[in-house]
């Protein structure tokens, strides 16, 4: 600014126009007032999602602009981090996302915040990353404690699974923990035929087994893992479950979607308490007892077979 409005009087005294020469006025103006305000208070915080580093600013309604870099050793062999971010007004949360090695851990932060004209300076602020806010806390002696969050692979017991990390990012994570081992349980629901009976017995099987004990999360066919029954789906085979230490099939068992490898397996067939239906599908339910699954009449069935 300072340049255009030399760049204008420089123009109204050569051409000996007093207008051109006023107009210079109005960016030296605009200086002055960018100079004379003060810069967006602020606070950062930085953590790690996956192989992602976000970095979240929360400040006040000035405008400025704001330095991010780590605080990395002088002889560091990596150049640290260095981002430079325009903050508008009025807006009052800014976020910046990275990736970094796997391995690597993210280093303090440093964050300065400049007004438009970069004549005065807000203290830095230094920050550790914090622990990932849906992480649980530890509550005690003989209970799990957090250790990290990482990215989900398969195989991993979906009693790990981070529900708030996959609400926030949609790709699923797992808490890493130490301490005493919970069971864990998965309800699958093929709910394609007899929906609102099927839905019914898989929350009381769910409830059931709450009762003894297990974490419990839903796997809906034609919809995928949920920790609780969604309001709208359309059912169909397609999925793949995962395993829990208790693996339970719900639906009406005229045709089976899958045969679980899981051990150990129940299917709930919720037609089944119709003897009639039950003496047709004798031999489904010897196929399934081969593979090692037992076939309950009804969710109350777990009680006894749990």
């Amino acid at each position: 600014m300072l340049t255009v409005a030399a760049v204008l009087l420089a123009a109204g005294l050569a051409l000996g126009s007093p207008d051109a020469a006023l107009l210079s006025l109005i960016p030296l103006f605009a200086y002055s007032l960018n100079a004379w305000m003060e810069p967006p208070k602020i606070a950062v915080f930085k953590r790690r999602v996956g192989s992602q580093v976000e970095i979240i600013i929360e400040s006040d309604r000035k405008p400025g602009i704001i330095y991010i870099y780590e605080a990395a050793p002088i002889n560091a062999p990596v150049r640290p981090l260095r981002r430079r971010v325009f903050k508008p007004p009025f807006r009052r949360i800014l976020k910046i996302q990275y990736y970094m090695a796997e391995k690597s851990q993210p280093l303090p932060l440093v964050a300065e915040s400049y007004n438009p004209a970069f004549t005065k300076r807000r203290t830095a602020v230094y920050t550790e990353e914090p622990r990932l806010d849906a992480s649980p806390e530890p509550r005690g002696p003989g209970v799990e404690e957090f250790l990290e969050v990482r990215p989900y692979q398969p195989g991993d017991p979906v009693k790990l699974i981070n529900w708030k990390a996959f609400a926030k990012t949609g790709e699923l994570y797992v808490n890493t923990r130490i301490g005493p081992e919970t069971r864990s349980a998965v309800v699958v629901v093929d709910a394609r035929r007899l929906r609102s009976l099927v839905i019914a017995e898989a929350v009381r099987a769910a409830e059931i087994l709450s009762e003894k004990g297990y974490d419990v999360v839903y796997y809906v066919l034609g919809h995928g893992l949920a920790p609780s029954l969604p309001r709208s789906f359309t059912p169909s085979c397609e999925g793949s479950p995962p395993c829990g230490d208790v693996t339970v099939y719900v639906g009406s068992l005229a045709d089976v979607c899958l045969i679980l490898k899981c051990k150990p397996a129940y299917y709930i067939d919720v037609a089944g308490v119709n003897s009639l239906v039950a003496v047709k599908r004798l031999k489904l339910y010897r196929e399934l007892r081969a593979a090692g699954a037992e076939v309950l009449r009804g969710a109350e069935e777990l009680r006894r077979a749990v």
